[in-house]
Parts: structure tokens; sequence; C-alpha cells
């Protein structure tokens, strides 16, 4: 009898869930992070950076959306706002592994090589073993240091 209660009552409670997350017609913070981070994968960094502000009001601690969102205004050219939202992402996960590789290709880009090591040190320390951001920020740092202040970073797997 107390096993049958337990599920009628977990089985309303199921169904007014299932009921309140059907009810709205706009799309939850996830659906609209992985329409940005489509976006920045086809390169299209307008509507990545218009979806990841409205994400990041959403979900003011998601290291992942501030940095997607500072990626995103670095390649549209808006260094000063990519290079605040990046500070955003690493105040929050100061590990944060793409945060700190782009935040460096960032300051290699603005002329700043000394701060582009600094992350590269953070990197060396968080990354244990084979570490992709590591990697790709050290060639370009070995660009930078050629005086190749435009450069192309090696492929990168998916899942940043």
């Amino acid at each position: 009898m107390i096993v049958r209660i337990a599920l009628a009552v977990a089985l309303s409670l199921a169904a007014t869930q299932a009921m309140a997350f059907g009810s709205t017609s706009e799309p939850s913070p996830s659906e609209d992070y992985k329409k940005a981070v489509k976006a920045v994968e086809a390169n299209d960094f307008a509507t990545a950076e218009t979806l990841l502000l409205a994400y990041v009001v959403k979900k003011e601690k998601d290291a992942d959306g501030w940095n997607y969102l500072a990626f995103s205004q670095r390649n549209l050219g808006k260094n000063d706002e990519a290079m605040k939202n990046y500070t955003t992402a690493l105040a929050l996960n100061p590990e944060h592994k793409g945060a700190l590789e782009y935040q460096g290709e960032l300051f290699i880009t603005l002329g700043d090589l000394d701060a582009a090591k600094a992350n590269l040190a953070r990197l060396e320390v968080v990354c244990k073993r084979k570490c992709e951001e590591r990697d790709v920020l050290q060639a370009a740092i070995e660009r930078a240091k050629d005086g190749q202040t435009s450069w192309l970073a090696p492929e990168k797997s998916s899942g940043r």
C-alpha cells in the first residue's frame, strides 16, 4: 500500500513538471546555448554573439557561455568586450582551458606577449598531460616571436 501511494505521488509530481516544462514557447537557455555553439562552429560570430549575450544574462555563472561570447566577440574584432568576457569566464573558472588559450591569443593580437606567456604558464599547471589548448597557444606564441602577428591555429578537434 505504501509503495502504491509513493508511486502515485511520484507520477503526479512528474506529470506536473512535464506540464510546466511544456508550457513555455520560449527556448530554454540550454537550447540557446546549443544554437550559439552551432553558430560559432559555422563561423557565424554575429549570430553567436547575439544568442550568447542573451544566454549569459540567464546563466551568468556559466564560464563556457562567457568564453564562447568572448571568442565570438574577438572574431568580430570587438577586442575590449572579448577581454572583459574572457576575464569573467576565468573569474568563474580560473582553470578554464579554452578561455586561457583564447585570451592568450587575444593578448598576442594586442601585442602583449608577456601576458600570453602568463596564460601559457597557467595552462602548463592546469594541463597534466596532452593538452590541445596549451599546444595551440604555444604555437601562437612561437609564431608571434618570429614576428608573425597573423597566424593560423593548427586544426582543432571539436568539443570545446
